[in-house]
């Protein structure tokens, strides 16, 4: 079962096999988060070879179907992307993979794929990732413009986040343990008056409530009957 999670890719190295549209697509993807990126064809887009002069990326002339020189490619790859448009070397590149612990991005079999990269979005710091796991891109694009355009028209989301960050952050520099910070990020963002105060975008007024509701519970002066995840 696949799970969505972010990965910081800068510095690692990914494999991309196959020079057109689809492979220079995805290379650029991972270019753009800062990995090292090397292309495996026998031909490139005229994108990839301005890529190559400008020393963004590695390409690679040669057949996909050199397994000797492929194994030595994947051995030293964290990722590899597979966008050739025929599916028979799929399962040799996955048993390669498998021998280095490479994980494998398939973009021509979304059923066997290891690793999906979803359609993303990012609105003022929030960042979301839609999938149909190769059902239909073009839904999957449908729904991040959605989910864009729903964050864009709630006036209050940004506020909010603002707020909880700076609790965050005023939390950790205070030193309080992870535990009751937990049960306070609960606490203060169910609290009414926070609540008000972020809804009115008052976002520095909503920060210094959430310290005084903080410094409150610290000293013993309030109580939350709030549960929090425990660790």
């Amino acid at each position: 079962m696949r799970i969505p999670i972010y990965v910081e890719f800068e510095g690692k190295n990914v494999l991309v096999i196959g020079g057109g549209g689809v492979g220079t697509f995805r290379a650029k993807k991972f270019l753009k988060a800062g990995a090292k990126v090397k292309v495996l064809s026998l031909d490139f887009s005229d994108e990839l070879k301005r890529l190559e002069r400008e020393n963004s990326l590695k390409l690679i002339r040669g057949d996909v179907r050199d397994l000797e020189k492929l194994e030595e490619l994947i051995k030293n790859s964290d990722l590899v992307v597979v966008a050739i448009p025929f599916t028979d070397l799929n399962d040799e590149i996955l048993r390669i993979a498998k021998r280095y612990k490479t994980l494998v991005n398939l973009a021509n079999d979304a059923s066997k794929t290891e690793v999906v990269i979803p359609f993303e979005g990012e609105f003022e710091g929030i960042r979301f990732a839609v999938t149909t796991e190769g059902k239909s891109g073009i839904v999957a694009r449908k729904v991040k413009d959605l989910f864009l355009k729903a964050l864009e028209e709630d006036e209050d989301v940004v506020s909010f986040l603002r707020a909880m960050d700076h609790l965050k952050r005023y939390m950790k520099s205070r030193g309080i343990p992870i535990q009751t910070r937990m049960k306070l990020y609960f606490a203060v963002s169910s609290d009414e008056k926070f609540r008000e105060l972020v809804r009115r975008g008052e976002v520095e007024s909503a920060k210094r409530w959430a310290e005084k509701l903080v410094e409150d519970y610290v000293e013993g002066r309030r109580d939350f009957d709030v549960e929090g995840i425990e660790f």
